[in-house]
């Protein structure tokens, strides 16, 4: 098949989904052309067969922002990479705005011959934030809609959606997937050495520190635990929060044990020194971050909320709490932490969920299925 994948090329669950998934696409012969107006993050390295990117063209006139164009430079790519490549399909990362973008540029692409199918896929706050009241709630109806196949990375957003917005049908529930494994001991013992004493607790978080992942919340846990037990916070990402998450370190006088990484694009290197994941987020979809966390056998502990029960079951492979609940969060990882037996069951039973039920094999065989699917009707 020949696919254009468009998504956001920043730090986060969609983009880093919508890139793995277009590589083991490209790795099973389809030909895949990503859209997007920079590289995305974990297409960076080496490059392989069948992947193709595209940039957007840029106007510059003082009359119109920057910004303001955008989605209409996005839709004319599409139409121009689908004539001169014969896409067949184009599979949107997140409704807004590119099932919009998708939807306007098939509809160019219908007045010239050409038909091509669109599959849209539902991340999380791309519903979470636009419900029945929103100002923009019509347009994303009506993108969703207008769609061939509407999918979800979760039971959650998948309801979330049809409930919010209104949908005639529930979308298709995809979850995200992971392949990735554990690095060698003789690296992992030399990368950690780098970090944290050995007498010392790695604790991680990774995010694009915006408010709704509560990275004060991941500060405030971490001081809990490092004044019961000596550990070192490696946070990876880079976003708003992250001067807010500075100050309150400072203020805990607990800076020197923190390492602000910014964006890393090698991620499963530095979950494999990692003991804890934290992800006490305001709310989450499917998240890609601790599914990456729990296929290195490394216990999640965060918040009970959105589709994180569908992930973790709590106390068996993985711990929840409350949003907000710092202190049973703080409890749980010192739980961890100060009981060996406990973590290599958590530890064993998440990595066995996710090489059963999330891994990459599995969840592109289901994408192929859905593209299927939307081009039989063409």
């Amino acid at each position: 098949m020949r696919i254009g994948i468009v998504c956001f090329p920043s730090y986060g669950g969609s983009g880093a989904l919508a890139t793995e998934l277009g590589k083991k696409l490209a790795k099973r012969g389809h030909k895949i052309h990503f859209i997007s107006t920079q590289v995305p993050f974990r297409l960076i390295g080496p490059w392989q067969r069948n992947i193709y990117y595209h940039h957007p063209y840029e106007i510059q006139y003082p009359l119109f922002g920057k910004e303001s164009l955008e989605p209409l430079l996005f839709a004319n790519k599409i139409v121009e990479i689908a004539k001169i490549e014969n896409i067949e399909l184009i599979h949107a990362h997140y409704a807004l705005p590119f099932a919009t973008v998708a939807v306007l540029a098939k509809q160019i692409l219908k007045n010239n011959g050409y038909n091509i199918k669109i599959v849209t896929t539902l991340h999380g706050t791309d519903v979470s934030i636009f419900s029945r009241e929103s100002p923009i709630c019509d347009v994303l109806k009506f993108s969703l809609e207008k769609s061939d196949v509407v999918t979800a990375v979760c039971k959650y957003i998948a309801h979330s959606a049809k409930l919010n917005l209104g949908l005639s049908k529930l979308p298709r529930i995809i979850y995200n997937f992971v392949d990735i494994k554990r690095e060698p001991e003789s690296q992992n013992k030399e990368l950690r050495s780098i970090f944290a004493q050995e007498n010392e607790k790695i604790i991680m978080h990774t995010s694009n520190f915006r408010e709704i992942k509560r990275i004060q919340d991941v500060i405030t846990i971490f001081n809990n635990v490092n004044r019961k037990i000596r550990s070192k916070l490696l946070l990876i990402g880079d976003g708003p929060e992250q001067k807010t998450a500075q100050k309150l370190a400072a203020k805990f006088k607990i800076i020197n044990r923190i390492h602000f990484m910014g964006v890393q694009s090698g991620i499963n290197k530095l979950l494999s020194i990692a003991d804890i994941f934290l992800l006490p987020s305001e709310t989450e979809g499917f998240s890609l971050a601790a599914l990456e966390a729990m296929s290195c056998r490394v216990p999640v502990v965060g918040s009970d909320t959105g589709g994180m029960p569908e992930m973790i079951k709590d106390g068996i492979d993985g711990f929840l709490a409350p949003v907000g609940d710092i202190k049973t969060m703080s409890e749980k990882v010192i739980l961890l932490l100060k009981n060996p037996n406990l973590y290599q069951k958590i530890a064993d039973k998440a990595q066995k969920k996710v090489q059963e039920n999330f891994n990459a094999d599995l969840i592109v065989r289901k994408y192929e299925k859905v593209y299927q699917d939307a081009l039989a009707n063409r």
